[in-house]
């Protein structure tokens, strides 16, 4: 009786609601003003001496980055122009100190203690919890070095086989589609890595690139748009509360793909410890043969109980493990095949190569022994990583005041920014930076520059578990591709976005054409061979007159 007097009263005069509605934003100020804002005089003194543009109440300088996620590349590129060293930004309430020069980052990444991640990796706990990507502190520590071994050569070796298997159905994949002419290669390559993964890691057999071509995996597809979904959650406050973000459109729509992707990771481990138990008990009366390929969560479960690990951990390390996996390789085998596509002396390089290395060009597994003298491959690779970086950019948490060569000193309580992006192109460590130069990784030159001038892979106790898993598949996939193909380049301008990771979000579109001693003739070839270009003139690629 008493709450419907009272909810016809709020409801039925406008005044009432209104002054409650005013009240309710009040006071939602006023937490976020005590919960976010109030510092103390030190950290804002710190930060105000900080070049950076202007910031207001509640949304910080969040008013420079665009809605979409697709422009927030090109808004980072242009503060990071107009503040080409040092600056602070507001993205709400929380403050993240950008630095672009290489002894810099190296004073952050060679500190031992800054191994916290900074606020932003919050909203993809949502995705993976708290685990090797977004944990921090002595968890994560715990976890790093329990499942170090997971990458060990030894249980890289035993992916070898499953590596040429699954790029040679790859290339017979390409083959296939061949007299379509220029195709979009990135599903392709993400249903190819797809599989790879679920295989190794997983030790779970799928075929998807073989049945789906050039769709797209739902699995995968999951990975990429949840992911996406939370990095546009970072430059939008208003979404910062988990109620807010769960009651709009993207939030649902994050829903949807999260709880897709945990339903298969869930049913992998499932089946994979009824397998086990079955295993187990055939064991006991029979004697043991050869085991077969240990992958990621097979380690897990032999060392389940001394790592002590719960079921919690278990789920959220192979989720993560799983989606880094699926969203960043296939990106940088994609970006490699486009810049090779502007260039067939490089290509031409490259079958030589391999031809000298491996004995022929015939369609014959590679070993390590290969891999390791494909020199030629790896500096095309690491130039590639250089100039178009998979990781754009990473950031941490700031536990402790830091001097920064450059002079000036980040509060403790912040966050640091790393633009990679804008490190890989720094003209004192790669002189003419826009310009693709495999020649920038010979030895001597290497020698001649930070170790920090370079970070593909991030640097320090936080860097990629998995680079070389990675780094494998990459090379491997390319010498498939390159010793049965010329790969063609299309006339199309690449458009990038950046979730975590650099994405093309239309596709990387190249031809390839059954490998013969002359060079394809292409219409326009000559115009294409000067340069790759982005929706980000910034991050264009040019090429030199000859390789």
């Amino acid at each position: 009786m008493i709450y419907n007097s009272v909810s016809n009263l709020i409801f039925s005069n406008g005044l009432v609601t209104l002054f409650l509605l005013v009240l309710i934003i009040m006071a939602l100020a006023a937490y976020v003003h005590v919960k976010y804002y109030v510092h103390d005089k030190r950290f804002m003194d710190l930060a105000s001496r900080i070049p950076g543009p202007r910031w207001y109440p509640f949304i910080g300088t969040a008013y420079v980055f665009d809605r979409d996620v697709k422009e927030n590349m090109k808004n980072i590129v242009q503060l990071t122009t107009v503040y080409p060293n040092v600056s602070r930004h507001w993205i709400g309430p929380l403050l993240y100190i950008c630095i672009q020069d290489p002894k810099d980052i190296e004073k952050v990444l060679s500190n031992n203690s800054l191994i916290w991640k900074s606020d932003a990796y919050d909203f993809l706990k949502t995705n993976l919890g708290n685990g090797l990507l977004t944990g921090s502190g002595e968890e994560w520590k715990r976890h790093r070095k329990v499942l170090r071994p997971t990458f060990s050569f030894q249980i890289l070796e035993n992916y070898l086989s499953v590596f040429n298997d699954r790029y040679r159905i790859l290339s017979e994949v390409l083959e296939s589609e061949m007299d379509k002419g220029i195709i979009d290669a990135y599903p392709y390559l993400l249903n190819c890595i797809n599989d790879v993964m679920f295989e190794t890691l997983l030790s779970t057999e799928r075929n998807e690139q073989v049945q789906l071509k050039g769709s797209t995996s739902y699995f995968a597809q999951c990975v990429v748009e949840a992911s996406r979904i939370c990095l546009s959650r970072m430059f939008k406050p208003w979404l910062y509360s988990d109620t807010m973000f769960a009651l709009s459109s993207k939030g649902r729509l994050h829903d949807k793909y999260k709880s897709f992707f945990e339903k298969n990771v869930k049913e992998v481990i499932d089946r994979k410890r009824n397998e086990r138990e079955l295993e187990q008990k055939k064991a006991k009366n029979e004697e043991i043969g050869d085991k077969k390929v240990v992958g990621f969560l097979d380690y897990i479960l032999d060392h389940f109980e001394e790592m002590n690990f719960s079921d919690e951990d278990l789920m959220t390390e192979t989720s993560t493990i799983a989606a880094t996996a699926t969203d960043t390789t296939p990106v940088t085998i994609a970006m490699m095949l486009a810049v090779l596509s502007r260039r067939f002396d490089i290509q031409k390089k490259l079958v030589e190569e391999i031809d000298q290395v491996m004995g022929s060009l015939e369609d014959k597994p590679l070993t390590f022994e290969d891999l390791q003298n494909l020199t030629y491959l790896d500096r095309v690779l690491k130039e590639t990583m250089r100039v178009l970086p998979i990781v754009p950019y990473i950031a941490r948490k700031v536990t402790e005041e830091i001097d920064l060569p450059s002079g000036y000193k980040i509060p403790m309580g912040c966050s640091v920014f790393l633009p990679f992006l804008r490190l890989h192109r720094n003209p004192d460590c790669f002189p003419n930076p826009e310009i693709f130069d495999p020649d920038n990784f010979l030895q001597e030159r290497i020698s001649a520059r930070s170790s920090y001038s370079y970070c593909p892979f991030s640097a320090g106790v936080r860097d990629c578990i998995g680079k070389k898993f990675a780094i494998y598949q990459v090379k491997i996939s390319i010498v498939y591709i390159i010793r049965k193909f010329w790969i063609i380049p299309s006339d199309r301008k690449i458009f990038l976005e950046s979730k975590l990771n650099l994405n093309p979000c239309d596709g990387i579109y190249v031809g390839f054409q059954k490998r013969t001693p002359a060079r394809p003739k292409v219409p326009g070839m000559e115009r294409m061979s000067k340069g790759l270009e982005t929706n980000m003139e910034y991050l264009d690629v040019l090429f030199k007159n000859s390789y």
